[in-house]
């Protein structure tokens, strides 16, 4: 692997997660740069892996193929085709060009890229917290947008919106429990991270992302085995005592939006989950009209009273494709969880954090739209290539 290639990649994991690091509103960000860099530098070398997954890979890409004929489909009927062709580079880039380029380091190298994402998630983080002590909404909103610090005062920090921003910490807590138990961070370091996280979660004050987030971690420790189970519960003890007996308070929209959804096991506190649920049975009512041709690409929040697409993956692509589209998706998360739960076997830390890193996103195909941008796909595809990666196919 060149080295060149492999810093390019490197830094391409570090600001995977910076929405904000992009070319204004277009959907290509610093770290889409630098993969689109590390990707062709591989390609002239002829250093690419034509099977990522191994014998796995063509039921990987007759899945994508699949997902984005039904969409293709639907949108020569019913939408605009080139709608169709900015969504098609989008997912080929992200769950084929990253694939492509992941699998093809060596896997020694992917983790200790780890603790890359994991500081590039806690830089952003550290962004978010210090600016919320000296910057308001009117302060940031000119030059960073209303997503990183929103006005009702949750923190989106470099990710741009408090809810993506919650799903960078959901992915970076199980590689930060990876690198500690594989001593690839400092135990210190690792607690300075740990801290800043947890801290920026709350700021985001998403539930998907703490919720997430928290299971998450007790997958990674879980399958680590019973000991650092316990590890970790005396640790959070600790942590939860301390802060207690410190006086210091939650963040208010922290309390208002996940404080009271969990206090009282009540959904309906949970932020927008009233809105979102509102979507998502429109989106039903939607779907006996789409079973086999779809809408057609970005046509939903055309066709939605209101005017938004259905914040849930299965039932936008359902709408959008029909049900070729459908299958193809479900063929991809169900191989995603089978790769992930086969690494278990063959390598059981890294398979740990990877079911983790999976878990957290399919958590959140059940809360988002379209999921193309790279903040989804590279570190779903760095968690798998500590596994699949060059010199370690099982």
């Amino acid at each position: 692997m060149s080295s060149v290639s492999s810093r390019f990649l490197a830094g391409a994991v570090f600001f995977s997660t910076w929405n904000l690091a992009r070319l204004g509103t277009i959907n290509f960000t610093l770290a889409d740069a630098l993969v689109l860099c590390s990707l062709l530098i591989l390609l002239a070398q002829g250093r690419i892996t034509r099977a990522p997954f191994g014998a796995l890979t063509p039921f990987w890409l007759g899945g994508l193929l699949t997902m984005l004929t039904g969409l293709f489909i639907s949108t020569l009927l019913n939408g605009d085709p080139l709608r169709w062709l900015n969504v098609a580079s989008q997912y080929s880039m992200a769950y084929l060009g990253v694939t492509m380029l992941m699998m093809s380091q060596d896997a020694t190298w992917t983790r200790r890229v780890c603790a890359v994402f994991v500081l590039g998630v806690t830089a952003s983080e550290a962004i978010g917290v210090v600016a919320t002590f000296f910057f308001t909404l009117n302060d940031a909103l000119p030059y960073l947008g209303d997503g990183f610090i929103s006005g009702n005062g949750r923190v989106g920090a470099m990710a741009g919106e408090p809810n993506p921003n919650g799903a960078s910490v959901a992915f970076a807590m199980p590689m930060l429990l990876y690198c500690l138990r594989e001593r690839i961070l400092p135990p210190i370091a690792g607690l300075c991270c740990a801290v800043v996280l947890v801290w920026g979660l709350m700021l985001s004050a998403s539930f998907t992302g703490f919720a997430a987030t928290s299971v998450a971690a007790l997958i990674t420790i879980t399958l680590f085995g019973l000991r650092y189970l316990v590890r970790l519960l005396l640790a959070v003890a600790v942590a939860a005592g301390i802060f207690v007996a410190s006086g210091a308070p939650l963040p208010a929209t922290f309390q208002d939006r996940v404080g009271g959804a969990v206090g009282s096991a009540d959904l309906n506190q949970a932020g927008t989950f009233v809105n979102r649920a509102e979507l998502m049975e429109e989106a039903w009512h939607f779907a006996e009209q789409t079973a086999f041709i779809g809408m057609g690409v970005d046509q939903y929040r055309v066709i939605s009273a209101h005017d938004n697409p259905v914040h849930n993956l299965y039932l936008l692509i359902w709408n959008e494709g029909g049900i070729v589209a459908f299958v193809g998706l479900i063929s991809m998360l169900c191989l995603l969880v089978v790769l992930a739960g086969q690494g278990f076997r063959v390598r059981p830390r890294e398979g740990a954090m990877a079911l983790a890193v999976v878990f957290v996103f399919l958590v959140y195909t059940s809360s988002l739209p379209h999921m193309y941008s790279r903040n989804w796909a590279i570190p779903v595809m760095l968690a798998l290539s500590t596994i699949y990666g060059r010199r370690v196919q099982p």
